[in-house]
């Protein structure tokens, strides 16, 4: 069940008018992307907050594994107000009244994506889950996303 105006132009409306939604994940892309069906269309959705290690990343494959346990064929709930670059809601995901995105830090699965989230307890649980070597933070350096794409768009090779 969709609250409020279709997600097509949601860059504008959205924006402005904020949207919810009772929806069920029909798939899952990796460790912050999910797919579920919204107003009848297969709509792409970004976990909002977090960025999750990429595939050929190390733990992209565990990141991915752990949102698929979370929400894959569940019904969820989620709001959204943007979208990303790519046209995808950036979404606050409930499952069960918990907060996917805060779960996916918890279990040291996901960063708090710093350029767009300075949320205190979000960042209390990444500094958890990195002193309590949790997930991701077993490794000694893990690499944020953001960084690794950086790498990539340049060319390099990213460890």
């Amino acid at each position: 069940m969709t609250h409020g105006s279709a997600v097509p132009n949601a860059a504008g409306a959205a924006a402005r008018t904020g949207q919810a939604a009772d929806v069920v994940v029909t798939g899952v892309s990796d460790g912050d992307t999910v797919t579920a069906i919204i107003d009848g269309r297969s709509m792409r959705l970004r976990l909002s907050r977090i960025d999750a290690p990429e595939h050929r990343q190390a733990w992209g494959q565990r990141a991915e594994q752990s949102l698929r346990e979370l929400v894959w064929r569940k019904p969820v709930h989620i709001e959204w107000r943007e979208v990303d670059r790519n046209g995808r809601p950036i979404v606050t995901m409930t499952v069960d009244g918990l907060d996917v995105s805060e779960e996916q830090v918890r279990r040291g699965m996901a960063w708090v994506y710093r350029a767009y989230s300075k949320d205190p307890r979000l960042l209390g649980l990444e500094a958890l889950a990195r002193e309590s070597r949790v997930g991701l933070w077993t490794d000694e350096s893990p690499m944020p996303p953001w960084e690794w794409r950086r790498l990539q768009r340049e060319g390099q090779q990213a460890p």
